[in-house]
């Protein structure tokens, strides 16, 4: 019993409703559109919706819309054909289209003509019928000519010509008199003025002789009574004769690796659609079960395939279910889930006729220019027709309608937003945004300007070609302005620890700077040796002065000098008071001493270095002070004593901002969310401070971070492109009592060359904590710390060029949204640095003492020398000198004498 009724329910549904998917907007053609006029049905709701004039802009009057419910609710709409303005109307104030209709309680096949009034939206139907009660076509197609007289429609039973303004079939013929089999089975059309083209399947054995044919005939009833025949069909493409529409001239154009199931090719099937487009003397054919689009080209009274091109997007089942021509060139190619994106889940792809490849659009709509409006909820496109003006109409899975006109040089129609309730939606011509240029008139986006060119997008015009950027200017692809390096450059405030000279000894140092005379004019001024040299030869002046009177026997020089001696010896520290020479040379010790001092008075007073500001006058080399420095790292799980914890403390509860400031780019405040990413792909929007300056094209946003340990991302929706990234980091200070958290400020520039910033960039940054121990010139006072974070960058791809040259440059496209992610590390090591001074008060007065009695020991050294070596040889030679003079004199007095005498 329960067998029985099964069967009865599917005798019923074979002759009832359930032929009738009154959901399902794919299937069929119900809708139509040219320059004048847009017509989509929905049988769900039982009305056509027309749009008059659908592409006329604001200031030419905007589009009519008008509601028009079908003449009977039992009408199921399966193709419609657009004629647009009659050619009897006055004014423009008639327009008509056509419709194949079935009506559904009688399985009865009719043709439809209804004329709308544009003032009124009064609709009159005038419908013949076609066929017989019964038959129900799975394909019922049906187009007008570019003339605008005449309908033609076409089964795989029948075929006719409608003389639209009589309203009279001219022409209603069996398929026997058309097809060259039976068998074939109409998917697709279009129609030109006088010719046509229908897609469609039949049997391999089609150019066989006719006996064959009551065969096939008989292996199909086979097939629907067992289900276990498979029969070879093929895709056959058909020239049709307008004025006579029979003996069509068929010709097979793909070549069959596989069987057909006839199920799926007489009854309706969304992998075996087909899709027919024409373009002056050429067709397009849209074969989405092979994934293939082919080109023929009518001559004469045949067809022939000229090119046929193979597509395969791996996670796409559909490709080519519609396609169309955008102009003479170009053709348009629906895939249906080609990659994700948030307006659709089927893109139209544009490409150049002799190349078509994954990699070669021009471009895909939707695009990121070009995107469909989140009240579409991410539809299917499941129609869309490209008129002879070049403007496209589409119908989505909801039955909703997209009017995208034609955009001319320097203009993209883009989405208009509305809160309307609508079942139509328009796109509007608008200047190309930043960044970008058109040169030519087309239904795609703007194109990103090339490497040493910008668009500011200031102008009240579209411009067809980007302005050139100055020599010495930076331009990557897509600018909106020149990148002005000084605005945008880096700075950090890490600074390589001073290392420690090789003297780490004050003896070093006084010797060093006691002993020396350099070149240098500064030098020789400031040297304690040069004078030492002075004073030293105004004493040997003086001595040369004391030879001079006793060779002259002034006596009252030698008085003068015997006063003289005195007061020499109470001076002399060298030989305890026993030379006046030393007293002397005490002058040149107490030169030295002074210089001594004022050097080690001035050197003990250089640290730390933190606050020395002023180059070291008092010594040859500036740079002396008086520290010495060492640097290691250690790890932070090491404990900390209780002394060096709080700068840990400090460091640990600074709070960080974070400024992305993005360089050459439109992206405006309100396309910009910021948010921070936890585990588990869930993220916490934060709240960020944006600013934008318009005539630099820089949009900086500020964000706090809530820990140092996290990653943050800015997302940005939009068109726009990022020439460059400059990302800071800053944080306020902190000081308390011998702990000093120091202000962080830093700021890291990113660009590549010629290039723009990937849709996704992802950037780590690496903090090291740096603890700076300053240790107490006194050792009474406390030592102190200071601590800051540096960053360390890591070497990012920026730029997702090869991408898109590997996968093609319409990819640039496809996406409105740019992340930047950011992500903050710590190093597990944290770097020490100590400093301490090379001597301290206590120290450096006893070795000055030291130094002093070492300069005197010197000088003692000296006249030790003198007197045990020097003089001793001096002496005799003096001796003798002495008594040479003594007896030259006295012969001299003789011959005095002698003369006298006489």
């Amino acid at each position: 019993m329960s067998i029985y009724v099964f069967f009865l329910f599917l005798i019923y549904c074979s002759v009832s409703w359930c032929q009738y998917d009154l959901a399902d907007v794919t299937r069929d053609t119900r809708m139509s559109v040219n320059d004048d006029m847009f017509v989509t049905a929905s049988n769900a709701f039982i009305n056509f919706a027309v749009l008059l004039y659908p592409f006329r802009n604001a200031t030419a009057g905007e589009p009519i819309s008008c509601n028009i419910i079908y003449s009977t609710s039992d009408f199921f709409v399966r193709s419609i054909a657009v004629v647009g303005v009659t050619k009897n109307s006055t004014n423009s104030e008639q327009f008509m289209y056509v419709f194949t209709a079935e009506k559904m309680s009688t399985i009865t096949p009719y043709v439809c003509t209804v004329t709308v009034t544009k003032s009124t939206c009064a609709a009159s139907y005038s419908c013949t019928v076609l066929g017989r009660n019964g038959y129900h076509p799975e394909y019922f197609l049906v187009g007008v000519d570019t003339n605008s007289t005449h309908a033609y429609g076409f089964t795989s039973e029948f075929v006719f010509k409608l003389d639209i303004y009589a309203n009279e079939i001219v022409l209603n013929l069996t398929t026997d008199d058309v097809w060259p089999s039976q068998s074939f089975i109409p998917h697709a059309l279009d129609v030109a003025d006088t010719w046509a083209v229908v897609a469609g399947y039949g049997y391999e054995y089609l150019l066989v002789q006719g006996e064959n044919r009551c065969v096939v005939l008989h292996v199909i009833f086979i097939y629907f009574r067992t289900g276990t025949y498979r029969a070879l069909y093929q895709t056959v493409g058909c020239l049709i004769d307008l004025s006579q529409l029979i003996n069509a001239s068929c010709v097979p154009i793909t070549s069959e690796t596989s069987y057909l199931i006839p199920s799926n090719v007489i009854s309706y099937n969304e992998l075996y659609e087909l899709s027919v487009a024409i373009r002056g003397q050429k067709v397009l054919i849209g074969i989405p079960r092979l994934s293939s689009v082919v080109i023929l080209c009518h001559f004469g009274s045949s067809l022939n395939v000229t090119r046929t091109h193979l597509l395969s997007f791996m996670s796409s089942p559909s490709i080519g279910r519609v396609v169309d021509w955008s102009d003479d060139t170009t053709i348009a190619i629906l895939i249906d889930d080609a990659y994700e994106t948030d307006w659709s889940t089927t893109q139209i792809f544009f490409y150049d006729e002799d190349l078509v490849t994954i990699t070669s659009p021009f471009f895909t709509f939707p695009n990121n220019q070009q995107i469909m409006g989140t009240r579409l909820l991410r539809p299917k496109i499941a129609r869309f027709m490209i008129t002879t003006g070049g403007n496209m109409g589409m119908i989505t899975s909801n039955d909703d309608m997209l009017i995208i006109p034609l955009a001319s040089t320097g203009y993209v129609s883009t989405w208009n937003e509305t809160t309307k309730r609508t079942f139509s939606f328009y796109y509007i011509p608008t200047i190309c945004i930043g960044g970008t240029y058109k040169n030519r008139s087309s239904l795609g986006p703007c194109s990103i300007c090339p490497p040493g060119t910008r668009n500011p997008s200031l102008s009240s015009t579209g411009i067809s070609q980007c302005m050139s950027c100055s020599s010495n200017a930076s331009c990557p692809l897509a600018s909106l302005s020149e990148i002005n390096f000084t605005t945008a450059a880096s700075y950090s405030q890490a600074v390589p620890y001073p290392e420690t000279t090789d003297a780490t000894d004050i003896e070093d140092f006084l010797i060093e700077n006691v002993f020396q005379i350099n070149s240098k004019p500064h030098c020789v001024l400031i040297s304690p040796l040069f004078w030492a040299l002075v004073v030293g030869g105004l004493c040997l002046l003086y001595l040369t002065f004391i030879l001079l009177t006793h060779l002259f026997n002034c006596t009252s020089c030698m008085r003068c000098h015997g006063r003289a001696k005195i007061v020499f010896k109470h001076t002399d520290i060298i030989n305890e008071g026993e030379m006046w020479l030393g007293g002397l040379a005490t002058f040149a010790i107490v030169v030295l001493a002074a210089f001594t001092y004022w050097f080690s008075v001035s050197f003990i007073r250089r640290y730390p270095i933190e606050n020395i500001f002023q180059p070291a006058t008092f010594a040859c080399d500036e740079s002396l002070i008086n520290a010495q420095f060492s640097t290691g790292l250690e790890l932070l799980t090491i404990p900390k004593s209780n002394e060096a914890q709080p700068i840990f403390n400090l460091l640990d509860k600074q709070t960080f901002n974070l400024t992305v400031e993005l360089i050459n780019t439109g992206f405006a405040c309100s396309s910009i969310t910021v948010q921070e990413n936890l585990l588990t792909s869930k993220y916490v929007v934060l709240p960020s401070d944006c600013h934008r300056s318009i005539e630099i094209a820089i949009t900086s946003v500020t964000i706090t971070l809530p820990k140092h340990l996290t990653t943050i991302q800015v997302n940005m929706t939009g068109p726009y492109s990022i020439g460059g990234i400059r990302l800071c980091v800053r944080g306020q200070g902190e000081t308390n009592g011998a702990y000093t958290l120091r202000e962080l400020d830093f700021c890291q520039f990113y660009m590549t060359a010629n290039q723009v910033i990937g849709r996704y960039t992802y950037v780590p940054i690496v903090f090291v904590k740096n603890i700076n121990v300053t240790q107490a010139l006194d050792t009474k006072d406390p030592t102190v710390y200071s601590g800051i974070w540096m960053p360390t960058f890591s070497e990012v791809s920026l730029s997702d060029e090869d991408y898109y040259t590997e996968y093609g440059n319409y990819l640039r496209y496809t996406s409105s949204l740019t992340v930047l992610q950011v992500m903050f590390d710590e190093h597990p090591f944290y770097m020490k640095n100590i400093q301490q001074p090379i001597v301290r008060a206590p120290e450096l007065i006893f070795h000055n003492l030291l130094f002093t009695s070492l300069c005197i020991e010197l000088f003692a050294f000296a006249f030790l020398f003198l007197k045990l070596l020097v003089i001793p040889i001096c002496r005799p030679i003096v001796h003798r000198c002495n008594k040479t003079i003594n007896r030259n004199g006295e012969h001299y007095n003789e011959d005095v004498s002698k003369s006298t005498d006489e």
